[in-house]
């Protein structure tokens, strides 16, 4: 019985297995190696990414037919891993696997067939453009427009804080097509290619911005679309289905982004941790003291509380269930979560906590950052409640 893991409780055989393969990978590749030196650097480490593809890590959440295993629950596992392994290159997967994820989801077999090979081996990298200048949290207040010309729909509009936005070879970008109907019966979704955000006829990049603390290894674009041409077979589950697709992407997306926080979460606790036993004052191992040890059994629960949610929303997904609600609790528990354990190893380094000599305040301001993409918490907690009443009074209705 002592020897049994944990592990065994929460996945099957076959996911263990596939956690333990991804991360040997990642110790053999040297990801934390890599982390620091674009910490250092500031480089786009689109090599590495490809390399997960090479090694047949990427898009799990495929059908079979295209290498994957079908089910939520991998790609959960390899937002975490990469999250504790190396954050930046977390990032760039996350954005990707919300494209492949929609294209298998509600593509055309001759759009899976397109996009969904290449996505899978790395070789080319994924973004999703729903944000705008005047579109935030207020998703349908969205004002790009397409209009349809002949055999081609013509793009015109903004997306702002679009993650890989200028490095991305192929986006998913939400316009209105019909503007005489409410944006939520006349949205509709397109297949851009952009080509790692090379300059294209009626496509640019305005700017790259950087985010708190810099987050070096990471792209946040600002996009312009000036009457740019997509054919009309790009148009992903037809026409003005665009709020539906954007509803589920989301439940998907705030899952994944939930198990990359958890991962990233990781190391900031066993840095916790292992300093609190090897730091002494007043003669003893500060571990000893309540006031450290206490904040360790706090963040230690909240964290793990936050990866059960993750992990028993993407089961409910791979099961054919709506959840909204579960997915926006796990967003939400998540980044708190994160944000606990940052904020508490800070607090057990003390002086140090503050300095670069410990990644303990880098994380800290992610863990800050955390709150707001994929829907800031706010909007997590009008989710929640909106479906926690919706439920009683369904209840109640019976």
């Amino acid at each position: 019985m002592k020897n049994r893991n944990k592990e065994e409780v929460l996945f099957s055989a076959d996911e263990k297995k596939f956690r333990d393969e991804l991360r040997e990978f990642l110790v053999k590749a040297e990801a934390k190696k890599i982390e620091h030196e674009i910490y250092e650097r500031d480089f786009y480490p689109r090599e590495f990414y490809e390399k997960l593809g090479e090694e047949g890590f990427l898009a799990p959440v495929l059908p079979a037919e295209y290498g994957g295993k079908g089910k939520l629950v991998y790609e959960t596992i390899l937002a975490e891993e990469l999250g504790a392994a190396c954050v930046p290159l977390a990032w760039i997967q996350s954005t990707s696997s919300y494209v492949y994820a929609t294209i298998a989801r509600y593509g055309s077999e001759e759009q899976k067939r397109r996009y969904l090979p290449a996505l899978k081996k790395g070789a080319n990298i994924g973004a999703i453009a729903i944000t705008e200048p005047e579109a935030g949290s207020d998703v349908m207040r969205i004002k790009t427009i397409a209009e349809l010309k002949g055999d081609t729909y013509v793009i015109s509009g903004e997306k702002r804080n679009i993650t890989n936005g200028s490095k991305a070879d192929i986006l998913l970008v939400w316009a209105i097509t019909d503007q005489r109907v409410d944006p939520a019966e006349g949205m509709s979704v397109f297949i851009v290619e952009s080509k790692a955000g090379m300059a294209e006829p009626g496509f640019e990049v305005l700017e790259d911005y950087k985010l708190l603390g810099g987050f070096p290894g990471t792209v946040n674009s600002h996009l312009l679309f000036d009457e740019m041409s997509v054919p009309e077979e790009n148009i992903l589950g037809g026409k003005n289905e665009g709020a539906k697709i954007m509803f589920d992407e989301l439940s998907i997306e705030r899952a994944l982004y939930a198990a990359m926080l958890v991962g990233e979460a990781r190391p900031v606790l066993e840095l916790a941790v292992a300093y609190s036993m090897e730091r002494e004052q007043f003669g003893t191992s500060i571990s000893r003291f309540e006031g450290i040890s206490f904040k360790i059994a706090d963040i230690v629960t909240r964290l793990e509380a936050a990866k059960l949610m993750v992990y028993h929303t993407a089961r409910l997904i791979d099961k054919g269930f709506d959840a909204e609600k579960e997915s926006a609790m796990s967003k939400l528990l998540a980044s708190e979560a994160f944000y606990e354990v940052a904020h508490s190893t800070v607090q057990i380094l003390g002086g140090r906590g503050l300095s670069d000599e410990y990644p303990a305040e880098w994380a800290f301001r992610m863990a800050r950052l955390s709150m707001i993409p994929a829907g800031t918490n706010e909007i997590m907690r009008f989710i929640v409640q909106r479906e926690v009443y919706k439920e009683h009074k369904s209840k109640k209705e019976e």
